[in-house]
């Protein structure tokens, strides 16, 4: 590891030198007027990189006269987790600057600081929509300790809450942020979430909705039906996920079936994606119409439905052959085969032989399965594939067969090495020209450019809210380091996953880990963000999400988002191929 930091030290200092010198800053140069704040700014930011709270820092900052500079410091706070400064925020929540209030409200919810929520309470009642709506986010991540709070406001108890709580007369934005906060408690008051899927806002609908599918509800089941036709597509979605039979029960079976035979018809495909995976649950009830939907047009409504077909399969024969010949694509014939081989059926009993002899690697790595469960390994196929002229397939024999590697043909498979969460070490400088490059005022916004075998993907990357993130991802796309990788984990309506630069041969790539940079961008459709593998474990991997995803929100970060090429994101499957990200 320490040789690893050390390579990774030296190219981010070469590269952050070189833009210095591109930009006309860095260490060599005469200070100028500006170099009091700039160094302030770049302590600031290597305060939350390196997690170590400087309150002599923070205290300049906050009574510094420039209000953006208060309200990136007022974010800093939660971020570094600054607990002697948690006070203050509590006090900004009143900040006359709405931006500063607000970060305070954003930072004491991602610091969890249960001793705000009166205050987090009344700036929902009463503070301006931007600090509002933070603050009923903030109460949700207070669990437990935020119910008396969310559940005042939304009006538990009254005959009316959409006209008579607290947040009745609040912004759409407010309302629907308290709504959403329900989903964080124990167990989430469903009675007092109903009533707000009849609000005349989609926003306040979508969050009611969202927070019934996601816990799969049944006390919702019968108010969420009401809205199936609703003219948001999210809202839609959300009917669609919550239908599943588990949710539904007897009583609701007929009611939940007829709906999603609409909703398998719904123009949207992120709707039919919900709609299928609901119904699928219903087993023989649904069977012929989930079936049709391995013909449907949008690729991952038909991996969805292969992804949930055993369901409705079952040991029906026929019923399997048919859906085999409806689709070559790999995304799709991969779930089926799992299944097939799972139920223990004797069909298509060539296939892993055919698809090992492909002239495609990732049609030969699917012939060695999975990992799934029930699957017996062929372990002449393996044998075979363990000397394949591709390191993806030579690796993935090797797991199969139990191998470590091919010098110890007999050695066990090892675990791999949980990332480092260690900060990587900076000069002040480094951070300096971080902060010349994306927070002065004329900063551009950059722009990153995805090109997939489905068209190309346009993204704006935050690099005012997480400059460190978007740094690395842009040097590691201008290095070259993003090219011909594969998108190697897709959910339908979830997210699209990328960024494995190691290809899968468990090569230790990227040499470094990331902090979280947490901020009040939120996870909407095609935001860019940041995988990890636990807490500051951020590497080259990203992600795009195809539709709204609030529980993300506070957990990952999110530095960018798509501004064109959505149909693009939304037709990569698993194993389509990342061509290259471009990043001028």
């Amino acid at each position: 590891m320490p040789q690893r930091v050390r390579l990774f030290s030296t190219l981010v200092t070469v590269l952050l030198l070189c833009a210095c010198a591109r930009s006309g800053g860095g260490g060599s140069t005469a200070p100028t007027p500006t170099a009091r704040p700039v160094s302030a700014d770049a302590q600031l930011l290597e305060m939350v990189d390196q997690r170590r709270p400087d309150t002599l820092l923070v205290d300049k900052l906050l009574s510094d006269p420039d209000p953006v500079r208060r309200a990136r410091t007022a974010l800093a706070i939660g971020q570094a987790r600054v607990q002697l400064r948690y006070p203050q925020l509590r006090q900004l929540l009143l900040d006359g600057d709405t931006a500063i209030a607000a970060n305070a409200a954003f930072a004491l919810g991602i610091a969890r600081d249960i001793q705000a929520v009166g205050a987090l309470g009344r700036a929902v009642a009463g503070a301006p929509d931007a600090v509002a709506r933070e603050a009923a986010w903030a109460l949700g991540e207070m669990g437990e300790m935020g119910r008396g709070s969310i559940l005042q406001g939304l009006g538990e108890g009254l005959s009316s809450p959409v006209a008579q709580s607290p947040v009745a007369s609040r912004v759409p934005a407010v309302r629907a942020a308290l709504v959403l906060a329900t989903v964080k408690l124990r167990n989430a008051p469903i009675g007092v979430v109903t009533p707000w899927l009849r609000d005349a806002s989609s926003d306040v609908v979508r969050a009611a909705a969202y927070v019934i599918a996601r816990l799969r509800a049944p006390a919702g089941v019968r108010a969420i039906m009401a809205v199936r036709t609703h003219a948001d597509e999210e809202v839609r979605q959300h009917v669609a996920r919550a239908l599943a039979r588990s949710a539904a029960g007897d009583s609701l079976r007929a009611p939940a079936i007829m709906t999603l035979r609409e909703l398998l018809r719904d123009s949207s495909e992120r709707v039919r994606v919900n709609a299928v995976q609901s119904a699928a649950s219903y087993g023989a009830a649904l069977a012929a119409e989930v079936e049709t939907m391995l013909r449907d047009r949008a690729r991952n409504v038909r991996v969805a439905t292969a992804e949930a077909y055993a369901e409705v399969g079952a040991r029906d024969v026929d019923r399997w052959q048919r859906a085999w010949q409806m689709d070559t694509l790999l995304a799709v014939r991969r779930p089926l085969l799992q299944h097939i081989r799972a139920a223990g059926l004797s069909l298509f009993t060539d296939a892993e032989l055919q698809w090992s002899q492909s002239p495609d690697w990732r049609v030969r790595v699917a012939a060695l399965g999975n990992g799934e469960r029930g699957r017996v390994i062929d372990s002449a196929l393996a044998k075979r594939l363990v000397t394949d002229p591709d390191v993806r397939v030579r690796r993935m024999a090797r797991a199969r067969l139990g191998i470590r590697d091919s010098s110890n043909a007999t050695a066990a498979v090892q675990p791999a090495a949980p990332r480092s969460t260690a900060p990587i070490p900076r000069r002040l400088q480094d951070y300096e020209a971080l902060v010349h490059k994306y927070w002065d005022a004329a900063a551009p916004v950059p722009r990153a450019y995805i090109d997939t075998e489905q068209g190309t993907i346009t993204l704006e990357l935050f690099g005012r809210e997480a400059p460190l993130v978007v740094e690395a991802f842009s040097r590691l796309a201008q290095l070259g380091k993003y090219r011909n990788t594969t998108f190697h984990r897709v959910v339908p309506n979830f997210v699209v996953q990328d960024g494995d630069i190691a290809n899968g041969t468990g090569a230790p790539e990227p040499p470094f880990s990331l902090r979280e940079a947490w901020s009040r961008q939120r996870h909407g459709r095609g935001c860019l963000g940041l995988a990890t593998a636990g807490p500051d474990t951020g590497g080259s991997q990203y992600y795009m999400c195809h539709s709204t995803q609030p529980h993300l929100d506070g957990g990952y970060t999110v530095f960018g988002r798509v501004i064109d090429g959505f149909d693009v994101m939304d037709r990569l499957v698993q194993g389509d191929v990342m061509l290259q990200v471009r990043v001028p």
